[in-house]
């Protein structure tokens, strides 16, 4: 019996010592297991990590988020001829996002009205700019999904972003390249010949709106307008008559310095 006890005491002994030593025995391996608050916190960093940077498979959700945190509407494009104020929409979340985020990260620094039509529209986001190029580098690039609202038109005065017409069924907007319409008033004749010559219906409404102050509509329903200039109409309407070649390219660049308001 002593024999058994001390065997069974030794073992107890190399028991222990193993478990001080930090090798229990296999049925008793504990397992580290994060606290809720721990799991919460990594995947809020996932989430934020995910979500840093827009690209092709999160720019819906990284705008409509974008917006939310960035709740400011105005903003100002300053220029040689004069300041133009817009006011973006908050039901065009995404593009409004787009817009802000293409601001408050730089990526409209320096820009330029590159294409601009008398009685049309002036048009602008391109850059030249050594430092804003190098900064469009690591943006990933995409296309912004469609909003157009019924009630959102190309009125003289509306902001709307350009977009490729070829292999686009969706009619996603560009990156970068705006529009500000100009657009001279129709009458019903005028009216009637753009829905005629290019199969649309444009509302009571609309028609009591371009008849009073101009506009673009045969452009409704596949742009996406997603703000209006609310003071500096002068200066867009100046900018349109600038000096340009064939190509409607200004010949003395007008540069775009961008900034948010409120």
């Amino acid at each position: 019996m002593k024999t058994v006890l001390g065997f069974l005491t030794i073992l107890h002994i190399l028991l222990l010592a193993a478990c001080s030593q930090g090798t229990p025995p296999n049925h008793q391996n504990p397992i580290e297991r994060p606290s809720s608050k721990e799991v919460e916190e990594k995947t809020i960093i996932k989430k934020e990590k995910r979500l840093k940077k827009p690209n092709t498979e999160n720019v819906k959700q990284f705008f409509l988020e974008y917006a939310e945190n960035n709740p400011s509407s105005t903003v100002r494009l300053k220029t040689r001829l004069g300041d133009i104020e817009i006011k973006l929409y908050d039901d065009t979340p995404i593009h409004k996002g787009n817009f802000l985020y293409n601001i408050n990260e730089e990526l409209y620094h320096q820009t330029i009205f590159y294409r601009v039509v008398p009685d049309f529209m002036i048009q602008g986001g391109n850059s030249d700019n050594d430092q804003t190029l190098e900064k469009r580098e690591k943006e990933a690039a995409y296309y912004i999904p469609n909003e157009c609202k019924l009630e959102h038109i190309h009125k003289r005065g509306a902001v709307s972003m350009a977009m490729s017409y070829d292999d686009n069924p969706e009619k996603k907007s560009a990156q970068y390249s705006y529009y500000i319409v100009l657009g001279t008033p129709l009458n019903e004749g005028g009216l009637d010949a753009v829905e005629e010559e290019y199969g649309i219906e444009i509302s009571e409404n609309s028609r009591e709106i371009y008849s009073s102050i101009g506009g673009t509509p045969h452009l409704d329903g596949v742009h996406t307008v997603f703000g209006e200039v609310i003071k500096g109409l002068d200066i867009v309407e100046a900018i349109s008559n600038e000096k340009r070649d064939s190509g409607d390219w200004p010949i003395n660049d007008v540069v775009i310095e961008c900034e948010v308001l409120d």
